[in-house]
This record gives structure tokens, C-alpha cells and sequence, in this order.
């Protein structure tokens, strides 16, 4: 699943910085342990028959259950969550049923059967009960007074725990049975579940019923229900359906979002080695969806902002987010996580194909930005805890870093170590083995040490078994009387040592090949001499392919990182020279960095380099992201704009990026980055310029969000109506998070009065406990309170009840950390926040006086 989104859509990014990437919390060791659960029936068939009233949000429905019992007993439990049960009843075999006792504690459904069963009997269970508008699991949408256009919908979110809600079933990711859905809903209106439409039959009552047939086996967590009304798209890949049911007002943008869904299809069945395995596919997108999208078998569900109209498509698409869930339905769908501690086994698969899916589409600089966002993200979010971890108190803890980014590097630098061929042998040994089954971590190091006769096990322990991931200092030195070169290599990181292999490129010479060297790092400290080399080296590349998820810190002389920075043959490499650079300060550097800007192609580099320029400062690096302004790809021109808002007080700047403003740009997301560093420049007009914009809807609100964002940074008081006024239900979701956002940084640099926080806290309360509010909104106003610091403690009360009684375990999380953040740490006072704006802008402006300075003394030699 991808919960968050935010990782793709770059609007998301700017609003939802907590997402499921985010970091891991510090380990729990009095956690309980965590296996998986003891199975005592096993499921075979679920048929779910149900009516389905939107507007009462209401099921009525009966599961009929097709077992056999895996022990002797006499009684069994199933996970049904806060059901209204009328009915349970039980036949031996083929027999007829009859009614049984049981018990319902709002939490299981224990079933009597009446008698002691032996073991490996079959047996037909069959529930009749009632969901009335579940906490969890099952959400109805519809309109209000404040919000006439949400249209009527209900979507299920069963990943992890939480089908139980509206299914009786052994809720766990170890349970497997085919199911069928059958569906009654108002007439007019769609319903998607797993597997092949079996039929579609209107009824006299005004109703139609609709009956989906899952043949092939799959989990629990997996199965899933949406009615609404959509447009619906069909394609044919290789006779199977590929579908895309859309709001129908959104019909125009299916071709350009989902246009290269089926050249999907064909890239990981040749990848994987692998037919994609169920009967369809379709792509839902529905109202408010909690996260990105959801691998549901055979029928993924997405968020309404994966949709993409032609102007926002010019720079930004839904590739990997698409390519994701797509992915899952190999790897999480066929085969599947046994317990949550292995959780990475589905995720890290799924995020390692967003990476192969760059790296064949747009080639390999582009894969390497993914594989660089990543590894940021693994090693942030992986300090504390391994990728296997089974101490947690809810399953949902897993899904973080660990299992998606760090996941998803585990199996590129199997790849690297392997080697392609042989890696996709063995992942394809591991599918086609454990097809519809479950599966452990041991399984896929079995499957690739199988293939390969290589032993796994050290690399596994390093990278899956311990948590962190190394901290690598290299040193290079050339030995001009041997023509050697010295590599001296450190681990830094506290505990010992990380096993891998250190491939190093050595360029000679321009005619001749590469000296491609590979170090096995097994100690803290190494020092390596290479053989005699025909000529000094020119570049020295540590790692230049991106195989090692290490914190690199690179010691060697400034002409290998010129020639690295201009002629660097991948991504990894220009971009590492680039943050060299960018930490020196130096006119020189500065103006090679500029040379490297101007003369990058790939946007990804060129962002990176981009930022490299903003890190050094100082006129030459201010003037080469001016003009990058007039690139001819957006997403370079975002990331001048972007890097631009640290030059605070720059004429040129200002002017440049007002001019911007007054002209518009042909994206959305240049328009949004000007907007956002307008805000930061600390200039008396921002909130005039801000305003206007708030008339201006947007792909996912981008264009309000920065200028929210923008009057927030401005501290201008005179903004916080404004901010207030788009906090409100009834403004579009996303502009309203980003006003939640922006307020505590209009607080604190405004040194807003007592009174004014108390209102700003108000607002921010009053959207945190709005009914029926989206989860994403609910965290970015929980953040907002974080920010608030002390200011914060009248929401106290309110986040107590939402720690004691929420049912999302995402907002009770956050809602500790809130509570926690406002009784130990208060708000940064004014006066420090304004004295460290000073001393930044102090200091830029002596660096630029000593570039003038040096400008002048070079004129006068």
C-alpha cells in the first residue's frame, strides 16, 4: 500500500511531509513479541451477499464461510469488529444449516459448534448481521450542507487490520481463500470488487445487484468494496481487462494518467518472469482516500490526486505511484507477507519497482534520483530499528521506512551483488515457489542462494536483522612513485562493521576504459594500494553505479571532483561532486558549479546541483539560478525558483521572481515554488501578492496551498485572516491544509498576541475534530498544534480523547507526539526566531562583499 502519497504527486509533497516514508520511532523493547497467529479453521471460500445503503451508511449482510478445521475443536473465533449480529449458523459437510450459539464481545465472534470437531473436517459457517457506519475498515461518503458536491460513495481500506470491520474473517496475512462479493446498491450506481464481474442484473425495486468472483485464493486484508457513480474505461491487455473507473468529470484525464498502465504490464511480466496473475485489472479513484492507493487483488484503489489534467502532466504524473500498486499484485497479492514483522517483503518490492520502472522508461539518470530520494528516506527513517522488527504494538508501526524505501534498496543492492540475471532468476524461483502463499524473509534468501550457490545469510543479517545502515569515509590518495593509488576506508557508525562490497571506478585516461575495482569492506577500518595505474587518475568514483545505501564522506584532491562534477559518467557521481562544491564557498567553485548547472541535462541532477548553488551562495551562484529560470524543462526551472528563496533580501531576486508572478509560468508547480519563495524572501508586499492568488483553483490546490504558505512565512499579521477564512470546511481540502500549515509559522515570525493564538488554536482544533474529516487533514492540523508548541495547551483536552479513543492508529500516534511536544517543549521565542533571521542575513551579506572584494582585486592584477 501507499500510504503515502506524497512520495509521487509533488503537491502531496509540499502538504504531507509525514507520510509512509516517515521515520521510524525509537525502538520498544517492552513491545510484546509478534508472530504470526495460529490458525485454527482454515478459510477455503468467503461469499459476502450484501445490501449497501449509501446514504444510511449502512450493510446488512450475510457471509457464508466454507472451512476446515486444522485441530480438533469445538469452538473457533473470527475477527469481526463492532457488528450487529443476528444470526450464526453451522453445517457439517454437506449438511444443512442450523442455528449455534455464540458470543460477541464487539471485538470476535466466537462460534459453539456444538460438539468436539476432529481435525481436517469441513464445515459451512454463515453470519447474518448488520455494519451501521463503521469506525474503521468501511468509509461512506456523501453530501452536507457545508460540502453539496462530495458525492455519494463507500471504499474499503482493509490493509492492515482493519476488513474486520465489515467482514467476518481471520484478519491476518497468512489466511488465503477465494471469495465472491455480491452487491446490492441504488440503481445508477457502480460497484468493483476482486476478480471478474460474474453478472450485473437490475432489479424492479430500483436497485441493481452486482456479483464479483475472486477464483484464486488470496488474504483478507486483500479483499475490497467500492460503490459509486464513475466513468468507466475499458482497455484489453493480453484478454484480460485492464479498467479505470474515474469521477465522471474526470474522464479526459484517464488516457494521460493510466495511458501507460498496460506498457506496465508488459515491462514487469518480462520483468518479474511472471504472468501478471489474476483474471483483471482495474484502478479505482475514489473521494478522499487515505493514502495513495491500495493493492487490492486484482483492483487497486487511488486517490482522486492522482488524476492529472494537461497542464499539471506537463511536469508531474502518477508513474510511480501507478507502478506501485501495479507491482503489488505480484508482490503482496500472490504472494504475501506471512506476519507483519516481513511487511518489507511486499513493500520493498513494490518500491524497488517504482525504481525499475525509471530506470526503463527514462533511463538511468532518472533512476538514480529515485534510488537517491530513497536512500535519503532509509537512512533517516531506518536509524533505530531493523527492516525485520517483530516487537511492535500495532502492525500499522511497520509501515514506515524500513519496509518501503530501505525495503526497496535491500533488493537493488541484491541486485547489484547478484548481478541482473541472476537476480531476476532467483526472484522469479521465489515467486514461482511461493506463489499464493505466504512468506517469511528466509524464503527470498533461500530462493536467491538456490539460484545463485551464493551464501546470503551475512548480507540478510546486516541489512534486514540490525538496524542503520553504514557511515563510509573514504580516502583517496595518489602515489606518484608507485603510480598506486592509496584507499584508506573507514566505517563510522557506531557497533560493527557492514559487509559489502566497495566498487570504485579509476578514469586514466579519456581513450582508454575505466579500471573497475571492487573492495570487500569487511572491517572497520581498510586500506586498500591498487596496482600500478598507466597514468594519474583523472577520476576516482566511489560506488558510481549507486549500489551501497552508506553515508559516503569522500576525501581527495579538487581536481578529481572538478572532472567529476563536469564529465561525471552517472547521476550519483555529478550529484556527489556538486554537494562537494556546494559546501566551499569559494569564488572558483562557485563558478564551476554554475558551468555544471548550465550544462546539466538531466533534471534531477540539475535540481541537486541547484541546490549545491544556493548552499554556496553568494552573486555567481545567485546569477546562475536566474537563469535557470528560463529553461526549457519546468522541473528545472521549479528548482531554481525553489533555491532562490535563500537568497533573503536580493534585489535581483525579488524582482526576478515578482516578474515571474506578473507573467506566469505554463506549470502549476513553477508557479507554486515562486509563490512559496516570494513568501520567504521577507519582503513588506507579500501578502498583496499572496491574496490574488487565493482565486486561482489548481491541479491539487498547489497554486492556493503556496500562497497559504507564503503569507505564512511572511509573519505579516495582516495575512492571518486569510489564513483563517481557508482553514474552513467547505474550501478544498488540500488549500485547507496548507492554511493549517502555514499558521503556526505565521505565529511565531508575527509574534502574534495571546489572543490571536488562542484563535489560531481554535481554527486549528475546530478542523482536527471536524466529523468525517480526512486523515491527512487531521495530521497536518496535529502538526500544526506541534508547531504551536505551549501556545497549544488549551487543545490539550481534545488530544487526550483522541489518544483514548480515535480509531486511527496513524492520528493517535501523531496525537502523542503532539501532546508530548507541548508539555516539554515550548514555542521558539520571537526575538531568537528574528535574531537567527538576522544573523542569516548578515552573514550573506559578507559573503557577498567578499566576493565583491575578490572580484575587485582580480580586476586590479
Amino acid at each position: 500500500m501507499s500510504t503515502r502519497l506524497l512520495r509521487w504527486l509533488p503537491m502531496l509533497a509540499l502538504l504531507w511531509v509525514a507520510p509512509m516514508v516517515a521515520q521510524t520511532p525509537p525502538a520498544s523493547p517492552n513491545n510484546a513479541l509478534q508472530t504470526a497467529k495460529d490458525r485454527p479453521i482454515d478459510i477455503q471460500h468467503l461469499r459476502l451477499t450484501m445490501a449497501v445503503d449509501l446514504p444510511g451508511k449502512t450493510v446488512d449482510a450475510t457471509a457464508f464461510i466454507q472451512f476446515q478445521t486444522l485441530q480438533e475443536l469445538s469452538t473457533f473465533r473470527l475477527d469481526a469488529v463492532e457488528f450487529e449480529i443476528s444470526k450464526v449458523e453451522v453445517a457439517e459437510g454437506n449438511g444443512g444449516l442450523k442455528p449455534v450459539k455464540f458470543q460477541h464481545d464487539g471485538d470476535y465472534l466466537d462460534v459453539e459448534l456444538g460438539s468436539t470437531w476432529p481435525s481436517e473436517k469441513a464445515g459451512t459457517l454463515q453470519v447474518t448481521y448488520r455494519v451501521r457506519q463503521p469506525r474503521d475498515g468501511l468509509f461512506f461518503f456523501g453530501p452536507t450542507p457545508a460540502e453539496p458536491t462530495i458525492p455519494l460513495m463507500v471504499w474499503s481500506q482493509g490493509e492492515a487490520i482493519t476488513n474486520r470491520y465489515w467482514i467476518p474473517c481471520l484478519d491476518h496475512p497468512d489466511e488465503r481463500q477465494t471469495t465472491e462479493l455480491i452487491a446490492t446498491v441504488a440503481k445508477g450506481m457502480d460497484v468493483l470488487s476482486n476478480g471478474r464481474l460474474i453478472s450485473r442484473k437490475d432489479n424492479d425495486n430500483g436497485t441493481t445487484t452486482f456479483h464479483w468472483s475472486q477464483s484464486q485464493p488470496h488474504v483478507s486484508y486483500l479483499i475490497t468494496l467500492v460503490v459509486g457513480k464513475f466513468a468507466v474505461v475499458e482497455e484489453d491487455w493480453r484478454g484480460k481487462p485492464v479498467l479505470m473507473y474515474v469521477p465522471p468529470d474526470r474522464k479526459d484525464d484517464v488516457a494521460r494518467t493510466f495511458g501507460r498502465t498496460r506498457e506496465m504490464l508488459d515491462f514487469f511480466t518480462r520483468r518479474f518472469g511472471v504472468d501478471y496473475p489474476w483474471e483483471k485489472y482495474a484502478q479505482v479513484v475514489v473521494e478522499q482516500f487515505s493514502g495513495g492507493g491500495m493493492e487490492n487483488t486484482s483492483a487497486t484503489t487511488l486517490t482522486d490526486r492522482s488524476l492529472h489534467d494537461a497542464r499539471a502532466f506537463l511536469d508531474s504524473d502518477a508513474d510511480d505511484l501507478i507502478a506501485h500498486e501495479l507491482a503489488h499484485q505480484w508482490w503482496g497479492d500472490l504472494v504475501t507477507c506471512r506476519d507483519w514483522a516481513h511487511l518489507w517483503l511486499n513493500e520493498g518490492f513494490a518500491s524497488f519497482s517504482e525504481i525499475i520502472w525509471n530506470e526503463f522508461k527514462h533511463g538511468p539518470d532518472q533512476g538514480g534520483m529515485v534510488l537517491l530520494n530513497k536512500s535519503r528516506q532509509a537512512i533517516a527513517g531506518g536509524k533505530d530499528k531493523p527492516i525485520v522488527d517483530r516487537r511492535y504494538a500495532d502492525p500499522r508501526e511497520m509501515f514506515d521506512a524500513r519496509a518501503y524505501p530501505k525495503g526497496a534498496w535491500v533488493l537493488h543492492m541484491l541486485r547489484a551483488q547478484l548481478g541482473e540475471a541472476m537476480f531476476w532468476k532467483g526472484v522469479r524461483h521465489y515467486a514461482m515457489t511461493h506463489r499464493f502463499k505466504s512468506v517469511e524473509t528466509s524464503d527470498l534468501r533461500r530462493s536467491l542462494e538456490a539460484v545463485s550457490g551464493k551464501n546470503l545469510e551475512r548480507f540478510f543479517y546486516d541489512w534486514t536483522e540490525r538496524p542503520g545502515s553504514p557511515t563510509v569515509s573514504v580516502v583517496t590518495t595518489y602515489l606518484p612513485d608507485t603510480k598506486q593509488l592509496k584507499i584508506t576506508i573507514r566505517q563510522t557508525q557506531a557497533g560493527e562493521a557492514f559487509h559489502f562490497p566497495l566498487p570504485i571506478s579509476v578514469v586514466t585516461s579519456t581513450e582508454t576504459s575505466p579500471l573497475s575495482l571492487s573492495i570487500a569492506v569487511t572491517e572497520k577500518e581498510q586500506v586498500y594500494f591498487s596496482s600500478p595505474l598507466p597514468n594519474a587518475p583523472q577520476m576516482v568514483l566511489i560506488d558510481p553505479q549507486f549500489t551501497i545505501l552508506a553515508t559516503m564522506e569522500e576525501t581527495k584532491g579538487r581536481d578529481l571532483w572538478k572532472t567529476q562534477l563536469l564529465s561525471g559518467p552517472t547521476f550519483i557521481s555529478r550529484v556527489r561532486a556538486a554537494e562537494f562544491f556546494g559546501k566551499s564557498g569559494q569564488p572558483a567553485d562557485r563558478e564551476l558549479l554554475a558551468q555544471a548547472f548550465a550544462g546539466e541535462k538531466s533534471w534531477g541532477a540539475a535540481s541537486e546541483i541547484a541546490k549545491a548553488l544556493s548552499a554556496s551562495g553568494g552573486e555567481v551562484c545567485r546569477d546562475a539560478l536566474l537563469a535557470g529560470l528560463k529553461s526549457e524543462q519546468p522541473k528545472i526551472r521549479r528548482a531554481a525558483v525553489t533555491e532562490l528563496s535563500k537568497f533573503v533580501g536580493d534585489a535581483k531576486v525579488v524582482a526576478a521572481l515578482k516578474t515571474l508572478l506578473q507573467r506566469g509560468d505554463a506549470s502549476y508547480f513553477v508557479e507554486a515554488a515562486a509563490l512559496r519563495s516570494y513568501g520567504k524572501l521577507n519582503q513588506p508586499d507579500v501578502v498583496a501578492v499572496m491574496l490574488p492568488w487565493l482565486a486561482r483553483a489548481s491541479h491539487n490546490e498547489v497554486i492556493r496551498a503556496a500562497a497559504l504558505s507564503g503569507i505564512g512565512d511572511s509573519g505579516d499579521l495582516s495575512g492571518l485572516d486569510a489564513l483563517l477564512e481557508w482553514t474552513k470546511v467547505g474550501k478544498p481540502r488540500e488549500a485547507r491544509q496548507g492554511a493549517l500549515l502555514a499558521l503556526p509559522r505565521l505565529a511565531k515570525k508575527g509574534n502574534a498576541t495571546p489572543e490571536l493564538q488562542k484563535a489560531i488554536i481554535a481554527a486549528i482544533t475546530k478542523a482536527l475534530t471536524q466529523p468525517g474529516e480526512m486523515p491527512q487533514l487531521r495530521r497536518d492540523a496535529l502538526l500544526a498544534l506541534r508547531e504551536m508548541g505551549a501556545a497549544a495547551a488549551p487543545s490539550l483536552e481534545t488530544l487526550e480523547a483522541i489518544l483514548a479513543h480515535d480509531p486511527s492508529f496513524r492520528i493517535r500516534e501523531e496525537a502523542r507526539k503532539t501532546v508530548e511536544a507541548i508539555r516539554t517543549k515550548g514555542p521558539i521565542p520571537v526575538e531568537l526566531t528574528k535574531l537567527r533571521e538576522e544573523l542569516d542575513r548578515v552573514k550573506k551579506q559578507n559573503e557577498q562583499l567578499q566576493q565583491r572584494i575578490q572580484q575587485l582585486e582580480a580586476k586590479g592584477k
